[in-house]
């Protein structure tokens, strides 16, 4: 801001940073997810609970092959669908995990030597760093394995 001899104010906008609007600042916030904000705290208790539904689930899978009177194996027909449905729902919610990941905010490296630490709201860095650390895991996860041996 430079200030003249008449006391009013003129505004260069090549030194001066424009302020960020509240409408773009809600736009940014619909985006990009706050790691240790109310919805991915609510997003990880559901997908705990996926998990543990999957970790009882699928030895359920072997389950599946029964004896008949014959004596031959069959499949029960009502067991696989049921478990086939449940097992496929928590595989969305695998997906929807990693769909979360590309879209959550994360604390960088160097600045988490004191305090909070900033947080990285780039786009291209948060999928970057994802797809370099977790992505294959997660996706290893989210594929349908048992669903389709059966």
């Amino acid at each position: 801001m430079v200030v003249d001899n008449k006391d009013t104010t003129t505004r260069e906008p090549s030194k001066e940073l424009t302020r960020v609007f509240s409408e773009d600042y809600d736009m940014v916030h619909r985006i990009i997810l706050d790691p240790q904000g109310p919805a991915i705290n609510r997003w990880n208790k559901c997908l705990f609970i996926a998990c543990l539904v999957s970790l009882f689930i699928d030895p359920l899978f072997f389950f599946l092959p029964t004896v008949k009177d014959s004596a031959c194996i069959g499949t029960s027909m009502k067991l696989k669908v049921s478990l086939t449905t449940v097992r496929s729902m928590v595989d969305v919610m695998y997906m929807v995990q990693i769909i979360v990941w590309f879209r959550t905010a994360y604390v960088a490296p160097p600045s988490r030597v004191i305090g909070r630490g900033e947080l990285v709201l780039d786009l291209s860095k948060i999928a970057s760093t994802y797809v370099q650390r977790d992505f294959c895991l997660d996706l290893l996860a989210a594929v349908p394995i048992p669903q389709v041996i059966h």
